[in-house]
């Protein structure tokens, strides 16, 4: 049979909230504390109510609410070729796909030519891109060519 070791450490309440009334403007009573979870919950309030008007009030339940899932937004890039992978300016790391460096390849284009182009080529592949998808991936693929313009061209050959 294998023995197991149990450490017990047993910390008043009076200790936790005086610890937190140190860090934190909080109001003058602790009126209730209770474990939810993995937490502690202290509940503070300022004054007694007075006992006329605490018949008036219905109690309130505290239930924590949880959020609601959100689907995150994320660009469908299936079938696209990566190019390169780089980390850019910003220091986030990202791929550059084939479609992006082949539509902003020219430099005769304009700035709003340029985000139309990478906003049909995400739409193509069935997104809804936003304007702050759009900056990113155009973004990023001009600063992948600019990149490869400062390279020799024996390197860009191999």
């Amino acid at each position: 049979m294998t023995e197991q070791v149990i450490t017990l450490v047993k910390i008043p309440i009076a200790d936790i909230e005086e610890w937190i009334r140190t860090k934190h403007n909080l109001p003058s009573i602790l009126a209730d504390f209770h474990l939810e979870e993995n937490s502690l919950v202290l509940s503070f309030h300022e004054d007694e109510i007075p006992e006329e008007d605490a018949h008036l009030e219905s109690p309130k339940v505290l239930r924590r609410r949880r959020r609601a899932h959100r689907r995150r937004n994320r660009m469908k890039t299936r079938g696209w070729e990566v190019v390169a992978r780089i980390t850019n300016s910003r220091g986030q790391h990202c791929a550059i796909y084939k479609p992006f460096v082949e539509a902003l390849q020219d430099p005769k284009l304009t700035v709003e030519e340029q985000k139309k182009a990478v906003e049909g080529i995400l739409k193509s592949n069935r997104n809804r891109p936003s304007e702050a998808s759009v900056l990113y991936f155009l973004e990023n693929t001009l600063e992948y060519l600019q990149k490869q313009k400062g390279q020799s061209p024996r390197d860009k050959e191999a």
